[in-house]
């Protein structure tokens, strides 16, 4: 599983400095709207991680340039 935070062109991976980004930009925009990207693939019997974790990368680099339609900018 990957998961981040992405608004107002911006990815972040760390909840906290996520809720950190969330006040600034309330304070500057007034806005506090954002979203929570999360990816999971399953791990067959056997399967190695690092082969899940490819997979996951290969789609995470075609969904993202997408995300933009529904994601705040």
């Amino acid at each position: 599983m990957l998961y981040w935070y992405q608004s107002h062109n911006r990815a972040v991976a760390n909840e906290y400095w996520a809720s950190f980004t969330q006040v600034a930009d309330a304070i500057r925009y007034n806005r506090s709207d954002g979203s929570l990207i999360r990816i999971t693939t399953p791990l067959a019997h056997g399967e190695r991680i690092e082969s899940a974790r490819e997979r996951l990368m290969q789609f995470v680099g075609q969904v993202t340039p997408q995300l933009g339609r529904y994601i705040p900018q």
